[in-house]
C-alpha cells in the first residue's frame, strides 16, 4: 500500500487497482480502506478504484487531539491526495462518515468530483443521532475496544447478522481488533465520533450538481432513512434508494454485498 505526505500535515496511505475511470471509495467511521475489499473486488474490473485509511485510521496518521477532526477536514485530506495523485475529476463513493466527508468533498472542491454516492448519509447532527454517538463513545473513552465493536454492531447490523449468521459475527469483530495488524485508536475513533456529531452541510448541499446517488436501508438504525431523504431532497436530480429485506442495515455492503454492488455498479455505469 503506498503512502503520501499530504499537505494538510498528514501521512495517507492508500491503494489504487483495476483499470477504467477512476473512483473514489470513502470508508465510515473508524474503518481503514480495505473494509471496501467486496466492492473494490467487483469495482475494479471497470474502474481504477481508489481506497485510502482516512485520518485516524490504519495507517494514515491518527491526530490525537479529537477536538482537530472534522467532515470539512477529512474532506481536504481527500482533496489533497486526488491533488497529489493528479486524475482529475473522480466518481466519489462514501459510506456514513465517508458520505458525509464526501459531501464536503463535492461541496468545497466540485472540480475533484464526476459523481457522488452517499451511503447511509445525513446532513444535520440532530439531539438523537448525537445521543446515539454518545452510546458508543462510552467503551472507548474508557479504552474498551471489544465492548465497542460488540455495542456499534448492535446499532449497524441487522438482527438477521447478530442471530443467524454467529461465526460471521465473530469474524467481524475479530477483523477489526484482535486480527487487524493496524486497528484504529482510541483517539481516531473519538475524533470520528467529534466529526460525527458536529457534521452540519444541509443548508450547503443545494451545491451540489453531479449525479448523486444516495441510499439507504430499510433496517439501517444508526442513520435511518428519514435523513437519507432530507439531503435527497436538497441535492436537485439526485436518486435515492432504499435496499430492503433482513439484511438491509447501516452495513448492507457487507451483508448483502452481492446486491449492494450490482446496484452501484450499475448505477456507476449509467454516469461514467
Amino acid at each position: 500500500m503506498p503512502t503520501v505526505q499530504l499537505p494538510t500535515g498528514m501521512e495517507m496511505h492508500y491503494e489504487i487497482t483495476g483499470s477504467g475511470p477512476p473512483l473514489l471509495l470513502i470508508m465510515g467511521t473508524a474503518a481503514s480502506g480495505d473494509t471496501w475489499a467486496a466492492q473494490v473486488e467487483d469495482y475494479r474490473h471497470q474502474f481504477t478504484t481508489i481506497t485510502y485509511d482516512a485520518r485516524g485510521t490504519g495507517r494514515s496518521t491518527h491526530t490525537e487531539d479529537p477536538t482537530a477532526y472534522s467532515m470539512a477536514g477529512l474532506a481536504e485530506d481527500a482533496a489533497a491526495l486526488l491533488r497529489a495523485l493528479d486524475i482529475g475529476a473522480v466518481h466519489v463513493s462514501g459510506l456514513s462518515l465517508g458520505s458525509a466527508t464526501a459531501q464536503e468533498l463535492a461541496i468545497n472542491h466540485p472540480d475533484l468530483v464526476a459523481s457522488l454516492q452517499l451511503h447511509c448519509t445525513w446532513g444535520y447532527s440532530d439531539e438523537w443521532f448525537c445521543r446515539m454517538i454518545d452510546s458508543m463513545e462510552v467503551p472507548v473513552a474508557a479504552g474498551d475496544m471489544a465492548m465497542y465493536i460488540r455495542l456499534a454492531l448492535v446499532w449497524v447490523a441487522s438482527p438477521h447478522f447478530i442471530n443467524e449468521r454467529p461465526d460471521d459475527v465473530a469474524a467481524f469483530e475479530r477483523g477489526f481488533i484482535l486480527d487487524n495488524p493496524h486497528p484504529p485508536s482510541r483517539e481516531g475513533i473519538l475524533g470520528h465520533f467529534h466529526a460525527d456529531r458536529t457534521h452540519n452541510t444541509l443548508d450547503r448541499l443545494s451545491s451540489i450538481s453531479v449525479p448523486t446517488l444516495i441510499t439507504s436501508g430499510e433496517v439501517d438504525w444508526q442513520v435511518p432513512t428519514r435523513y437519507g431523504r432530507a439531503v435527497h431532497e436538497r441535492i436537485a436530480g439526485s436518486q435515492l434508494h432504499v435496499f430492503s429485506g433482513p439484511q438491509s442495515s447501516h452495513i448492507a455492503f457487507h451483508e448483502m454485498a452481492p446486491e449492494w454492488n450490482a446496484f452501484t455498479l450499475d448505477w456507476l455505469q449509467s454516469v461514467k
